[in-house]
Order: C-alpha cells, then sequence, then structure tokens
C-alpha cells in the first residue's frame, strides 16, 4: 500500500521536503490502526523520511473513560488495556518489517512528558486555552466529538467535555513542537483524515503558533490502480 501525503500550508511543505522527522500518533481505541496498516505505513514512512518516532498516547486516557461515567478504577483498567492493545499492534507491525533503526523509537506519551520541552510546550498551550476562545471551543467540539464516538447516540455534559479535554492537551505539544521535543532541525505530524484543530492551529489563526521547524500534513492511503476489468467499465469521455 502506497499514501499521499498533503502538507497543510507553505512551510509545512518545506518541513515536508526536508523529509528529517515525521511523527506517528496511533490512537488507542483507534480502528484504523490496524495491524496491515501499520505495517504498510510504517514501511513507507521509513522510506521516506529519516526518522521515525511513533508514540502511543497514554497519559489522561482514563480521563476519557471517567468523562464517559466509569468510576476511577475501572476507568484505569481500560486505558491500560486499550494503550496495551494498539502498543502492542505497532510492535507486531514494526516486527513484521525487521524492528525499528537505531534512529527510529517507540514511545508511550508518559516516556515524553516529562522533558523540559514538553514541559514548555505544553504551558504555551495552556496559556493559549485560557487566553483564545476560538481555540478552546474547537478544543472542546473536538473532545466532544471523541466522547461521542465512543457512546453514539448520547450527547456528554459541559462538564464531562472539560474533563475529556485533558486528553487532547496532553497531545497538543506534538502539534506545535514535535521537533523541539525530539531534538531534530525540523519535523513533521500528520493524520488520516482532516482536523479542525489542526487547520485551525497552522492556518495562523489562534495565538498558539508552531515553529518554523514544524510541519503538518494529511496522509491518507492510496486506491490501487483500477483492474483492465474497471478501467472498462469506465465510459470514454
Amino acid at each position: 500500500m502506497e499514501f499521499s501525503i498533503e502538507p497543510m500550508t507553505e512551510n509545512c511543505y518545506s518541513v515536508c521536503q526536508r523529509r528529517e522527522h515525521v511523527v506517528l500518533g496511533v490512537s488507542p481505541g483507534n480502528s484504523f490502526f490496524k495491524v496491515p496498516l501499520l505495517t504498510d505505513l510504517i514501511r513507507w514512512l521509513s522510506r521516506e523520511f529519516a526518522r521515525l518516532d511513533i508514540v502511543v498516547p497514554d497519559v489522561e486516557l482514563s480521563t476519557t473513560f471517567t468523562s464517559l461515567g466509569y468510576p476511577p478504577g475501572r476507568a484505569a483498567r481500560k486505558a491500560l488495556a486499550e494503550v496495551n492493545a494498539v502498543r502492542n499492534r505497532v510492535v507486531r507491525a514494526w516486527q513484521a518489517l525487521g524492528g525499528p533503526r537505531p534512529c527510529d523509537g517507540l514511545h508511550l506519551m508518559s516516556d515524553l512528558v516529562d522533558r523540559s520541552r514538553y514541559r514548555t510546550a505544553r504551558a504555551a498551550c495552556e496559556k493559549a486555552l485560557r487566553e483564545d476562545e476560538t481555540l478552546r471551543v474547537t478544543c472542546r467540539e473536538a473532545s466532544r466529538v471523541v466522547l461521542r464516538a465512543r457512546r453514539p447516540g448520547s450527547e456528554p455534559t459541559a462538564e464531562a467535555v472539560e474533563q475529556a479535554m485533558r486528553y487532547l492537551l496532553a497531545e497538543l505539544p506534538f502539534f506545535i513542537a514535535s521537533a523541539d521535543i525530539f531534538d531534530v532541525p525540523s519535523s513533521l505530524c500528520f493524520y488520516h483524515r482532516p482536523l479542525p484543530l489542526a487547520e485551525l492551529v497552522f492556518s495562523g489563526r489562534t495565538v498558539l503558533k508552531p515553529g518554523p521547524q514544524q510541519g503538518y500534513a494529511l496522509v491518507r492511503p492510496v486506491a490501487p490502480p483500477a483492474g483492465p476489468a474497471a478501467q472498462r467499465a469506465v465510459p470514454d469521455t
């Protein structure tokens, strides 16, 4: 399987062209990240970029479940089970390819949050959320969408959404500062579908500003070419 890459801005395009570093965030509970897809994606990213770091968010995941009404103990157990499951899928995919290169890495987010540059970026994100109503509304909506996806047909309360935002806040520093967090000259983050929050941050319409060494892109699987039978079924134009 091949993938297309669509940088969000001209600066993101420049970062992408340098191909120095890419971050793959693999979210627990996301059915997109199956082992065959991960295997193809890791193979492609390793071919395209000089260094690959894979991050599995685990910090604050339990707050997603407490936001859904789970008792704290059960929320923590569910979070741990999801994190272990998705990390194991990444390990299996990478092993199928012979393992990571010496420069690559697989990290739980909790392994990274004590880095000084993560803490600096986290403080900037917290300040921006206090000051920027547009950013705050966009983050609330993103958290509401996550809660509704986990419990279809149920509208989360405002209190639950605020609590669930802690998970998003833990991820947000990577949007603006993965180059600093991983100590690389430039870094690209990406997702497989459009994210309003990423579009807001990289459009310059918020006080939260990624540095020039930071890029973001949409990376999606490319459909294989149509076979002869499918091509014959398309009328001439």
